[in-house]
């Protein structure tokens, strides 16, 4: 450009070669990176999702069960990608941020040192103002999450109790209140949207101002008005010109990637519980099996066990448990009666866990969308007499018959039966597995009075021949049981014999 404006020379052939070369060199290397970065996203990605399916698959429903359906598709399809995002893209924008405007100055400085002073100066300024609008934002995109899951989750529980609104007519109630909870989000979202912008505008505003005082400064010094610092050739003021806004270039891109960091911060919190390992544990520790030989403990022993236990939670100094036991286990609503009972299972994070086969029976029942057949035998070869039998057994037998295929009837997202008739399915699917233990978390916790007198008393006679850990809120006979736990203030009690 100085050869031809202040020279008045042709274009150099060498020079336009090298200028086309570089170009093709600069895009290539451009897809490759975006090439690898997307390989590198893709990498991220199946790592969670890997970590969060163990985990799933070590606690399975005692895990599940702790959160919305809409917060495991924000994690699968909102937390997963903006972490690898953050860690992808922002962690090496931050060191390339840092070593790139070094690099810049560098080069700047033995050719003007006052250019460079201004840029020195000005600079800081930038990073402190992205700090400060980003602590914001990240308190702005935790609480942007925490809202989206709730309505989320409003919208779904509405829609499973489609039917219970439109027998009580209250579309219309429930209609203002997901307008109203829409709203607050909808209010939220733009509270981050303007942050975001406002990150962006005040980045760009100090790196105009930045570069506007070395543009005012080189036209000065060209004009003959300013003497300051080394003389400026026209060469020397365009070249200036052209490479300080290469110093903010990387920054500007660390602003845009900015609100990434308070995604992946926001993300990693509502993650953190579902991703943590969760190792196995064995009823005897080392020190047990001293006590207790190198034979393993099992239900068919005629002897009574102890054992400690603690979970994160609670903990118990020591219980007694015996083949064929029937154990109440009581305690106030949010004692940590479910997470006992899924520590036993060997679901939850714990010193022990009871051996053997164990069964849990919960307070919502789990029903496959495929056929009665698949949700009764779970993967196992049973002859449909065996079937047929058990539902007789938990008297859903004239039920099945009624639905269109009997047993070979899909039950879909929307099973065509009550909440006890699915407890009772439940209750079935239980009994048919080969189990030694079978533990009920409230299974009649959402059942009405009379339907919970039933179906408690179903149970009771069809489990008498299994050891049983039985908690509940709801009244039942104190001659059922022989053992009694008391859960209180994160300790578990261990009371004498009930009938």
């Amino acid at each position: 450009m100085h050869d031809l404006i202040v020279g008045h020379a042709g274009v150099n052939n060498e020079s336009s070669l090298a200028f086309v070369l570089s170009s093709l060199v600069w895009i290539v290397l451009r897809h490759v990176s975006e090439n690898q970065l997307s390989k590198l996203n893709a990498v991220i990605e199946l790592d969670l999702q890997q970590q969060i399916n163990v985990n799933l698959d070590a606690q399975q429903h005692a895990l599940a069960r702790r959160y919305s359906s809409f917060f495991w598709q924000q994690v699968y399809l909102k937390h997963i990608p903006s972490i690898a995002q953050y860690v992808s893209q922002y962690t090496s924008q931050k060191y390339i941020s840092v070593l790139f405007p070094i690099f810049v100055i560098s080069i700047i400085f033995p050719i003007n040192w006052f250019v460079a002073l201004i840029l020195l100066i000005t600079l800081p300024i930038v990073p402190i103002f992205m700090i400060l609008v980003g602590h914001g934002a990240a308190n702005l995109h935790r609480k942007h999450f925490i809202s989206l899951e709730r309505l989320g989750g409003l919208f779904v529980d509405r829609l499973k109790a489609l039917t219970l609104l439109t027998t009580f007519d209250q579309h219309e109630v429930e209609s203002k209140r997901l307008a109203k909870a829409s709203d607050l989000v909808n209010r939220q979202t733009m509270r981050v949207v303007s942050l975001a912008f406002l990150s962006s505008t005040v980045l760009d505003f100090f790196a105009t101002i930045s570069m506007a005082l070395v543009a005012v400064y080189i036209g000065f010094s060209l004009l003959g008005e300013l003497s300051i610092g080394p003389d400026i050739t026209f060469h020397n003021g365009l070249y200036l010109l052209l490479v300080t806004p290469l110093l903010f270039a990387e920054l500007k891109t660390l602003g845009r990637l900015y609100h990434q960091k308070s995604e992946a911060e926001a993300a990693v919190e509502a993650m953190l519980p579902v991703i943590k390992s969760n190792p196995k544990f064995s009823l005897i520790n080392a020190s047990d099996s001293k006590r207790w030989g190198a034979k393993p403990m099992t239900f068919n022993d005629t002897r009574w066990h102890s054992f400690a236990i603690s979970v994160p939670s609670i903990k118990a100094e020591s219980l007694d448990l015996n083949g064929q036991d029937s154990v109440l286990l009581t305690g106030r609503s949010g004692a940590g009666k479910s997470v006992l009972l899924d520590a036993l299972m060997g679901l939850r994070q714990a010193t022990h866990q009871l051996p053997g086969t164990v069964v849990l029976i919960s307070q919502k029942p789990t029903i496959l969308p495929s056929s009665v057949r698949e949700n009764l035998s779970m993967g196992q070869d049973i002859p449909d007499s065996q079937l047929w039998l058990m539902l007789e057994q938990v008297q859903l037998s004239k039920k099945i018959k009624s639905l269109p295929l009997g047993i070979d009837t899909l039950m879909g997202e929307n099973p065509i039966l009550s909440g006890g008739e699915a407890q009772r399915l439940n209750l079935a699917r239980a009994l048919l597995q080969p189990s030694d233990v079978i533990l009920l978390d409230e299974p009649t916790a959402h059942l009405t009075e009379q339907q919970h007198d039933t179906l408690a008393l179903l149970i009771h006679q069809l489990t008498q021949n299994k050891t049983r850990i039985w908690a509940s809120h709801k009244p039942l006979p104190s001659s059922w049981f022989n053992r009694r736990w008391l859960i209180e203030n994160g300790e578990i009690f261990q009371g004498d014999t009930l009938c």
